[in-house]
């Protein structure tokens, strides 16, 4: 058959040499996002706040730029965390790594849930796949787990695995909505730093203490900011039906022959190994018992020929 691979996959590393360390364009993309928003707000915020101070007081602050530098420091610092999570590559903001549309079937190994209630109420931003899941991949698609890979993770018993990523729904409207809070976050709290900033140099004799203040309600309105709108966000993003791998995740269970489609793409950041961010999930019969030392090639072939093929249609995509 066309592409499959007809050697067993060695388990480990694959290619000699020194693997290639992965360059974080998340952070060149947060750092150059910070600087489109931070640049205009600094050039407009010290004479729209110079503005308020002397409506309230009568007289413009005497230093104004001390104030405005310290809460927009708090504010960006706040604003590029966010902004470094929101600009990952995961198909919200910024698209996926390039790959291809590919279909494999096997047994499921291991079963990983990443979902955390506390990251989406605290750090909305920063919200994790709900899982992922390796699969013991039937010998058909041994090259989806080798072709290009630095590494092929195996399970004991030596059947190469291909690990598949499952979206949750309201991630990217987390990250989205997070992103947008945050920037009006930022904005109100340069604002409201200053202003508390301004308020303790007046009241105290610490003018480093008040420059800290100013930085700090700074970044903590920012802060508020990103988690209001990623609560708004995660609200919208989960307000239709679930995706078809949302709904499936939590039926799917270790010794499950199952069928996966998606995106199938060489990871830099996780040691260059192959994985696939699923699009569709197809369960089958469960391989049962578990083997003492996990599933093989040879069980995964064993099923499919069970099962009278899989959904893949008979031909491995390539």
């Amino acid at each position: 058959m066309d592409g499959v691979a007809v050697t067993m996959p060695t388990c480990g590393a694959q290619q000699p040499g020194t693997q290639p360390g992965s360059f974080d364009w998340s952070l060149i993309t947060a750092i150059v996002a910070i600087a489109g928003v931070a640049i205009p707000v600094y050039k407009a915020g010290i004479p729209v706040i110079n503005g308020i101070i002397q409506y309230f007081s009568g007289a413009a602050p005497l230093l104004p730029g001390v104030g405005v530098v310290s809460a927009f420091a708090g504010a960006a610092a706040i604003l590029a965390l966010v902004a470094y999570y929101a600009f990952k590559p995961d198909g919200c903001i910024r698209s996926a790594p390039n790959g291809e549309t590919v279909c494999i079937s096997g047994i499921i190994q291991y079963v990983n849930a990443t979902h955390s209630e506390a990251i989406d109420v605290l750090a909305p931003f920063a919200i994790p796949p709900l899982g992922d899941f390796d699969v013991v991949v039937a010998s058909a698609y041994w090259s989806r787990v080798t072709q290009n890979a630095f590494w092929v993770n195996c399970s004991p018993a030596g059947g190469a695995m291909l690990r598949c990523i499952v979206k949750d729904d309201a991630a990217c409207g987390g990250k989205i909505g997070a992103l947008a809070g945050a920037t009006v976050g930022a904005i109100a709290g340069i604002v409201l730093g200053y202003l508390a900033g301004l308020a303790c140099a007046l009241t105290g004799p610490f003018i480093v203490l008040c420059i800290i203040l100013a930085a700090l309600v700074a970044a903590a309105v920012t802060y508020v900011g990103a988690m209001l709108g990623g609560w708004i966000g995660q609200e919208i993003g989960s307000a239709g039906a679930s995706s078809e791998p949302d709904s499936t995740w939590g039926s799917l269970d270790v010794g499950l022959y199952v069928t996966v489609k998606g995106n199938w793409v060489t990871d830099p950041d996780v040691g260059y190994n192959e994985l696939l961010y699923v699009t569709d999930i197809t369960p089958g019969m469960s391989v049962q018992p578990v083997p003492a030392n996990g599933y093989t090639a040879a069980d995964a072939d064993a099923a499919q020929s069970m099962m009278g093929g899989d959904d893949c249609g008979g031909v491995v995509l390539l």
